[in-house]
């Protein structure tokens, strides 16, 4: 009953985000429309629409499981791991570059490395990006060659940094729009021949529609989370925890600041107006 109301919840949050993305993504497309035909150009946004609706329950199907998966109470070992780096009285970083996080941390990800930030810079990783194809490859539609997909990982990667930065940049603004254009939607362009036929367009525009949502999608989830263990437990405890619970995810995102009170100055930010 629980996971059923978080998706009647996470699709009523995403079909107002999709239907933005949807008129950003038509603009993008509208010329290789217009040189299709009118028929074609009247039939595509129809087909683009059907497409999108089932993106949002696949979405939301996500945000309701990243949720569910985030919020499991810390297991026995994973408590005991805080306990040990809470008696240390040292700075996010330091603890979580201490032998017993490095430790848990291979642990969780197969990889040994000598300190964090050595880990920071490593994102995202080989496996981080394996999980994300993972993911892509269920959502995308299945006409979408490798070479698109690799463009849409790493505007994945690219986007969800920007969205971390400038947190209150929107769909309507202009530096959303170039910068979607510039890093997605013109290489994916040009993986078609010059001129496209509508059927391409459209391809682009689905294509191009997930790591869009997903980046968005992704990164709100986990501050939001973040955000309500740094409120129950405060920033030292909450942190850690956080980094515990989600160690991939907590560094994808804390490699996008220059240290951990920037990361937290974004955690704590105001939940946006939905």
């Amino acid at each position: 009953m629980k996971r059923n109301n978080r998706l009647l919840i996470a699709k009523h949050k995403l079909c107002k985000a999709v239907h933005i993305l949807f008129l950003l993504l038509c603009c993008f497309a509208l010329a290789a429309f217009f040189g299709c035909g009118a028929v074609s150009a009247v039939k595509a946004p129809f087909e683009m629409a059907g497409f999108m609706k089932g993106m949002v329950t696949q979405l939301a199907e996500r945000e309701a499981f990243l949720i569910e998966s985030a919020e499991k109470p810390l297991t026995e070992s994973q408590e005991e791991l805080l306990t040990q780096l809470l008696q240390k009285q040292n700075g996010l970083d330091t603890l979580l570059s201490s032998q017993p996080y490095l430790t848990y941390l291979e642990g969780q990800i197969g990889v040994a490395h000598k300190d964090y930030p050595t880990y920071l810079a490593a994102v995202p990783t080989t496996e981080q990006k394996s999980t994300l194809l993972f993911t892509f490859k269920e959502i995308l539609p299945p006409a979408a060659t490798d070479e698109q997909i690799q463009i849409c990982m790493d505007f994945y990667f690219q986007f969800s940094e920007l969205i971390v930065n400038e947190p209150d940049v929107t769909y309507e603004s202009e530096e959303m729009e170039a910068f979607i254009k510039i890093h997605l939607i013109d290489p994916l362009m040009d993986t078609y021949p010059s001129k496209m036929s509508t059927s391409d367009a459209i391809k682009v525009m689905k294509i191009g529609a997930v790591p869009t949502g997903m980046a968005a999608l992704d990164t709100e989830v986990f501050r939001k989370i973040w955000r309500e263990q740094l409120e129950v437990y405060g920033s030292g405890e909450g942190l850690l925890r956080c980094a515990i619970s989600t160690p991939d995810e907590f560094a994808l995102i804390r490699s996008f600041f220059e240290d951990a009170a920037a990361l937290e100055t974004w955690i704590r930010l105001p939940p946006k107006q939905e």
